[in-house]
């Protein structure tokens, strides 16, 4: 169990499925969150990229990892306080649309960024739960508005976009509230390319791994592209797919790929190496 599930489930099986966890009260910055974090007025202040800053990044350059990793511990408290993501299976995304009202399509804003997309082109993350209601209040990054959706319009553009090989993840904005599904590939994805560059974990693993069957796996390698973590690989010489479990993030993108069948997810927390890498 993941330590987000130990302090929120409140009895559910998975913390994001716990109603409470997207009942943000509106238009109120709770004092004990803003002093506890420095950043909850303006959640994405500590999300993603954000915190990287130049000081991080020359300590990086010159391989002063002592400075580093201390940098790291305090760039990880402030985003688990106030903005963080968790990647789930398209299962689960499917379930927690069912659990929020209202959900609304707007822009992204790291492909505004990393890309330059224009916001025409780039209407990929769900907003969702009452923080909806104020979005023109939100920063300027977030700017080219909404358009609020049903529950099954939300699961059908969803289902698109992982089929497409967009990952899936919940943030927090305020943690425990979580107030958004994004659609995620690296290297668009603040989240993903802090996590996986520079070993800053603003983004945690789901609850599940893959794992290859090789009596089933045909070499066909069509799942190897649709990793955003550098978990799967192909060897030429067995001709079979092969998973790093301890890279793998349990997305679920190469399970949906495989023609044979021939990957499937299993509970993290079934094997005893893995229950705590998240």
């Amino acid at each position: 169990m993941c330590v987000w599930c130990e302090k929120y489930a409140d009895g559910y099986q998975r913390w994001y499925f716990n109603p409470a966890n997207y009942a943000r009260k509106l238009y109120k910055v709770r004092k004990e969150e803003a002093e506890a974090t420095g950043a909850e007025g303006s959640p994405m202040a500590a999300g993603g990229m954000a915190l990287l800053t130049d000081e991080f990044l020359q300590a990086w350059d010159r391989k002063d990892y002592a400075t580093v990793d201390k940098m790291k511990q305090d760039i990880e408290k402030l985003s688990w306080a106030a903005h963080f993501g968790q990647v789930v299976t398209l299962e689960d995304t499917l379930k927690v649309i069912d659990l929020l009202y209202p959900i609304a399509i707007m822009t992204c804003v790291c492909r505004r960024s990393m890309l330059g997309l224009p916001d025409e082109e780039n209407f990929t993350c769900i907003g969702m739960g009452p923080g909806m209601y104020k979005w023109e209040r939100w920063p300027n990054t977030y700017r080219g508005g909404v358009q609020f959706l049903t529950p099954e319009e939300t699961k059908d553009i969803v289902t698109r976009l992982n089929k497409r090989g967009l990952v899936q993840t919940l943030f927090t904005f305020g943690t425990p509230y979580i107030g958004g599904i994004c659609n995620c590939d690296y290297p668009d994805c603040a989240a993903i390319r802090t996590t996986l560059d520079f070993g800053v974990r603003t983004l945690w693993k789901g609850h599940h791994v893959a794992q290859v069957d090789r009596d089933l796996c045909n070499g066909c390698a069509s799942c190897v592209h649709r990793c955003q973590f550098k978990a799967l690989s192909f060897s030429p010489s067995q001709q079979k797919a092969y998973i790093d479990q301890f890279q793998c993030f349990g997305c679920g993108l190469c399970v949906t790929e495989c023609p044979q069948d021939a990957i499937t997810l299993v509970e993290r927390a079934s094997l005893p190496a893995l229950a705590d890498v998240w």
